[in-house]
């Protein structure tokens, strides 16, 4: 492979560890996405980023100083509330957001999760601070999280020179079909070349330029999202009849978002009422509500090719994987994790898994990634990190009292302005800004770019 990416800010690469070394946490940095982050219930809020996966693995590690690009409540944005039992109805909290809690810290974050971004955000995508003071708000989560202008989250990871390094990316190279419930390659699904050739050479630049020890996480295939609602309706007097979509009856082999349980509460799908929407509108970016089941087979395919390139990668760089796509099987399965009397599961609302927005786990579910990832590090890497007490976090309670809600998941309701807050960040954009874009693959990641600015960056 070629020399990829090259920095000037970068300081002589630090030796290779001799053979039996134990894994070195002390300068972790963590790149992905919302789910790396710590993005929960449609927000990137600072209770749920001091419980992300990373936060948690630097915590039990002993990492001192591990930087995360804070917001303050109710979080960017804003957080999603349950507001009324009957339904149950889920919504944003107000319509304030948070502000920025630290961004005036003068090196790159340790965690440098963007909500929202694809692989390719992650090579090539920059964020600049000021285009948030100036009220700018079309590129908020890179412009919160990278700041500078200059360097993008791949640049910015080398640039810190890490000891130890997670990436978890790709999830927003699909996602956008699962939201929009229509899976268009080059439109809402990465092309699997374009992913193949843009995720070899990121993680080869971060083997060429770093010394790290890096683990690999690859791509889940179960939501909540889409495990939700049923696409059949029992109606008191006539039984058990399918939703209605715009292109004919469901089957009991379709699926149907969370995203369309304010539309059935409104007669969407029922007798007498509209049609659900079933695919994705290109023309005004309008979301379908229902995945026959062959569109949610060509997902699950997908994720599959996906998942072959991060492990053809690992192979190629002897890099440990996380069987993250494994894992969150079993949250749908006998295997379901248990602690202190209480079963955890992929359930919505009732599991304890996941958040309010169905897609991001909650601190419940990141404890879960951590402490699989802790496994992985002391098995493969020679670690000793003693795993997070899982029944302490499932009894420490708040934001707002996250855990097991006793309702039943199959009446959720999540509120238009909930979902428009979820799909506006990690949404498929269509028409005039396509989200997923199709360039020649480089013979690598990025150019050389200017150091990275050393002086603090003003408050908001």
């Amino acid at each position: 492979m070629k020399q990829t990416i090259l920095l000037s800010c970068l300081v002589a690469l630090v030796a290779t560890a001799p053979a039996g070394a134990q894994v070195d946490l002390s300068n972790y940095v963590a790149l992905g996405d919302s789910l790396t982050a710590g993005y929960a219930s449609a927000s990137l809020m600072d209770w749920y980023q001091e419980r992300s996966y990373p936060a948690l693995l630097a915590r039990q590690a002993g990492a001192a100083g591990f930087e995360q690009p804070l917001v303050s409540q109710p979080g960017i944005g804003p957080i999603l509330e349950l507001v009324s039992l009957q339904g149950p109805v889920i919504q944003p909290v107000g319509l304030v957001p948070g502000l920025p809690v630290n961004a005036e810290y003068p090196l790159p974050y340790n965690n440098l999760g963007v909500p929202g971004a694809t692989l390719f955000d992650m090579v090539f995508t920059t964020g600049d601070i000021y285009n948030l003071l100036q009220g700018n708000l079309d590129n908020v989560m890179h412009d919160l999280i990278l700041r500078n202008g200059v360097n993008t989250a791949l640049e910015q990871a080398i640039g810190r020179q890490p000891t130890f390094m997670t990436v978890w990316i790709g999830n927003n190279d699909v996602l956008g079909a699962t939201l929009a419930a229509t899976p268009i390659d080059g439109v809402t699904m990465t092309p699997v070349d374009v992913f193949a050739g843009l995720y070899a050479n990121a993680i080869g630049a971060l083997v060429t330029n770093t010394a790290a020890d890096i683990v690999l996480i690859n791509i889940p295939d179960r939501l909540p999202f889409t495990t939700t609602l049923t696409p059949l309706v029992e109606i008191p007097g006539v039984g058990t009849i399918p939703l209605m979509a715009d292109t004919g009856p469901l089957t009991a082999d379709d699926y149907v978002t969370l995203s369309a349980g304010a539309l059935i509460a409104q007669g969407y799908g029922l007798p007498g009422g509209p049609v659900l929407p079933d695919n994705l509108n290109l023309l005004t970016g309008e979301p379908g509500y229902v995945l026959r089941a062959a569109e949610a087979a060509a997902i699950e395919e997908r994720i599959a090719a996906y998942n072959q390139v991060i492990a053809q990668v690992a192979d190629a760089y002897d890099l440990a994987v996380l069987d993250a796509n494994a894992l969150f099987r079993t949250y749908w399965s006998v295997e379901a994790p248990r602690f202190g009397g209480a079963t955890l599961t992929g359930e919505y609302l009732l599991g304890g898994i996941f958040s309010y927005d169905g897609i991001h786990q909650q601190n419940i579910g990141y404890a879960l990634i951590a402490n699989a990832l802790i496994e992985l590090i002391n098995e493969e890497l020679g670690g000793s990190i003693p795993l997070v007490n899982m029944v302490e976090v499932l009894y420490e309670g708040d934001w707002q009292s996250p855990g097991v809600t006793p309702f039943k998941a199959g009446e959720a309701v999540l509120s238009r302005a909930a979902f428009d807050q979820l799909f506006e960040l990690l949404g498929p954009k269509v028409g005039s800004a396509p989200r997923i874009r199709r360039p020649a693959i480089p013979e690598r990641p990025g150019a050389p770019a200017p150091e990275l600015r050393r002086a603090p960056f003003p408050r908001p």
